[in-house]
C-alpha cells in the first residue's frame, strides 16, 4: 500500500498549527477578525487557565476514569517513547509512557500566558456572536516538551495540550504583531485553538455532536469497536478520538460495503510518530447484532483512506478525516472563523451550518 498521502494527512495538525502562527493578517475575511462592533453587547468574559507543572502532570497521569494509557499497545508505546523497550512487559510499558508524558510537562511563563490568552480574549466577541457554546466554555492549557505525543497538539480531559515549540510560535506571533501595531486585529492562532477546544467539547458532551457525525457526515455508530489481535497490537490510540466505533457506508460515495477509519502502524522495532502512522479504512461486515473485521490470514483487510475513491471528497476538508471527531474539529473551526472564500460551497457545509447554528448556540 502506498501510504505517503496518509502520512501527510497525519502530519496536518502539526503543520497547520505552526502555519497558524505565521499567517498574514489579511488572509482572513473581515468577519473572522472578531472584536465587538459599535453598539454590540460583549459576550461573557473568557475563562482561561494555565496549569502548573504539577497540575499538568497530575492531569495527564492520574485523570479519574481515563483509559488512554491502558488502551495502548506495546508498538505504539515504543513509538511514543522512541525506544524499543527491550524486555519490558506491556503493563510496565503503559506505566512508563504515562510517567514519560507527565515528566514532559512544562510550566507557562507570563509571556506565554499573555500570548495564548490574548488570542482567546480577542476571539471572544466572535465566539459569543457565532458559537456561544465556545464562548461560555472554560479554556485550560497544559504545555509539553516537544518529545511527547510526537510534538503534536491534542487534548486530555478538559485540557488542551500544546507542545512547547508551538507555544513559542504563539509568543513570536504576539511579539511581531505587537511591534507592528496589529495585535488587536490579527486572526493568527485562532484556528488551532478552536480545533482543540472542539475536542474538549466533544469529550464533555458527546451526545451533542452525534447528530453531526451521523446525520451530516454519514457515519453509523456501532455498539462497540470491532477488534482483532492484529488491530490491538497495531492501532494508535488517538487522544481526541479514542472511540473507534464509527462505521462509514461506502454506498454514500459510489462504492459498496463498510469501513472504519482508523490509525495503524507497521511492524518495525520503533515506529516514528507520526511519520509511520497510517490512516486506513478497515473493512467490516455486519455479524448478528454487531460487526466484525474482514481478515485475510489474521490481518485486517484495509486500504489507505486516499485509496478509497470519493472518501476525501465527501467531507468539507480532507485534513484529518481518519476520525469523525477530527472531521468535526477541522470543519467547525473554519465555520466559526469564516476564513475561506469558498467555505459555503464545500461539500456538506450547508448541513453543517444548519446543525451548528442550533447546536453551538
Amino acid at each position: 500500500m502506498n501510504d505517503m498521502h496518509s502520512r501527510e494527512i497525519l502530519a496536518t495538525r502539526r503543520a497547520v498549527l505552526r502555519k497558524g502562527w505565521h499567517l498574514a493578517a489579511g488572509a482572513a475575511s473581515m468577519a473572522a477578525l472578531g472584536g465587538a462592533r459599535a453598539g454590540e453587547t460583549p459576550g461573557p468574559a473568557a475563562q482561561v487557565r494555565f496549569l502548573s507543572r504539577d497540575e499538568g502532570a497530575a492531569a495527564l497521569a492520574h485523570a479519574p476514569g481515563d483509559t488512554y494509557y491502558a488502551s495502548m499497545g506495546l508498538l505504539e508505546i515504543r513509538a511514543r517513547m522512541k525506544s524499543a523497550l527491550p524486555g519490558m512487559a506491556l503493563a510496565d510499558a503503559r506505566v512508563a509512557v504515562r510517567d514519560y508524558d507527565a515528566a514532559a510537562v512544562v510550566a507557562f511563563n507570563d509571556e506565554e500566558r499573555a500570548a495564548i490568552g490574548g488570542i482567546i480574549e480577542r476571539m471572544q466577541p466572535l465566539l459569543a456572536a457565532r458559537a456561544p457554546l465556545y464562548a461560555r466554555t472554560p479554556w485550560s492549557f497544559i504545555q509539553l516538551d516537544d518529545r511527547a505525543e510526537g510534538g503534536m497538539p491534542h487534548t486530555r480531559g478538559r485540557h488542551i495540550v500544546l507542545p512547547r515549540s508551538d507555544v513559542q510560535g504563539a509568543v513570536q506571533m504576539h511579539r511581531e504583531m505587537s511591534q507592528a501595531g496589529k495585535l488587536a486585529t490579527t486572526p493568527r492562532g485562532r484556528g488551532i485553538l478552536l480545533h482543540e477546544q472542539t475536542h474538549v467539547l466533544e469529550r464533555l458532551d458527546p451526545a451533542r455532536f452525534e447528530s453531526l457525525i451521523t446525520d451530516v457526515f454519514g457515519f453509523t455508530r456501532m455498539l462497540s469497536a470491532p477488534v482483532t489481535p492484529w488491530l490491538a497490537a497495531h492501532r494508535c490510540v488517538n487522544p481526541d478520538g479514542p472511540d473507534v466505533v464509527w462505521a462509514f457506508p461506502l454506498d454514500k460515495i459510489g462504492g459498496s460495503g463498510w469501513v472504519v477509519p482508523d490509525l495503524t502502524m507497521p511492524d518495525v522495532p520503533v515506529p516514528r510518530m507520526p511519520d509511520d502512522f497510517q490512516s486506513v479504512g478497515v473493512e467490516i461486515v455486519r455479524s448478528g447484532n454487531g460487526w466484525k473485521v474482514v481478515e485475510d490470514n489474521g490481518v485486517p483487510r484495509s486500504r489507505g483512506l486516499d485509496k478509497i475513491a470519493g472518501y476525501h471528497d465527501h467531507f468539507p476538508f480532507p485534513d484529518e478525516d481518519f476520525h469523525p471527531n477530527e472531521i468535526a474539529a477541522v470543519t467547525l473551526s473554519h465555520w466559526i472563523l469564516q476564513d475561506l472564500p469558498d467555505l459555503d460551497k464545500r461539500p456538506l457545509m450547508p448541513a453543517v451550518a444548519t446543525w451548528a447554528k442550533k447546536a453551538l448556540a
